[in-house]
């Protein structure tokens, strides 16, 4: 993850494991999900798989839930602000025996080979190595978001307002751009792949938040 911090604004660009596992388990079980949590398969495309021991139909129950309880607990990470949103991920809790975490625990090193070798990293003991092209891109993004709020900040002729920006890169198909708050956006690799809509998009954000 690449991070710009000052004392009165933070913006971030990465990806987030827990993110990749739950689109991960979206597609690997075909589960259904709200109007308002649709994205795009993931790329490259994950075989259905539903192995006996787990209880697809209570994953569909749990998932959305779930998902939204991440997006959440992601945000409020790391802050200390008593407005923050809370930072403990209620479900799922290791070993807590819901539908959830034991499809967590079946899927999870199935979940990190196949991005690892999305993203050209492979892996070393269980661990994904670096992604070169991948993780640059984290690194000139962040650097970028830093570089456009400073230059806001000429523009208006003042600091940056207070504020915080998460952006997490998601490996699905399609061009993404989705904001699930005001301070966190999704966005797909296909689209930061594409350096001008990349750029407006984030410079329409920054001068919104700042």
């Amino acid at each position: 993850m690449r991070l710009e911090n000052t004392t009165s604004w933070r913006a971030s660009w990465g990806s987030e494991h827990q993110i990749d596992l739950a689109l991960y388990l979206r597609d690997v079980l075909a589960l259904s999900v709200d109007d308002d949590q649709v994205l795009p398969p993931v790329e490259p495309a994950v075989p259905v798989h539903i192995p006996p021991a787990i209880n697809r139909a209570e994953v569909q129950a749990q998932w959305s839930g779930w998902w939204t309880d991440l997006l959440t607990f992601l945000r409020g990470r790391g802050e200390s602000s008593p407005r923050a949103p809370r930072t403990r991920l209620r479900r799922p809790q290791p070993g807590d025996g819901s539908a959830i975490d034991l499809a967590v625990q079946h899927f999870a090193p199935a979940a990190l080979r196949h991005f690892a070798a999305a993203r050209g990293s492979g892996l070393r003991d269980g661990a994904p190595l670096s992604a070169p092209g991948f993780y640059r891109r984290h690194i000139l993004a962040g650097d970028r978001l830093g570089q456009l709020v400073r230059e806001t900040e000429v523009h208006l002729g003042r600091r940056a307002h207070p504020f915080r920006l998460s952006v997490i890169e998601i490996s699905v198909a399609g061009r993404i751009w989705t904001r699930t708050a005001e301070d966190q956006i999704l966005v797909s690799s296909r689209f930061a792949e594409d350096p001008p809509a990349l750029e407006a998009a984030m410079r329409t954000v920054i001068r919104e938040l700042a």
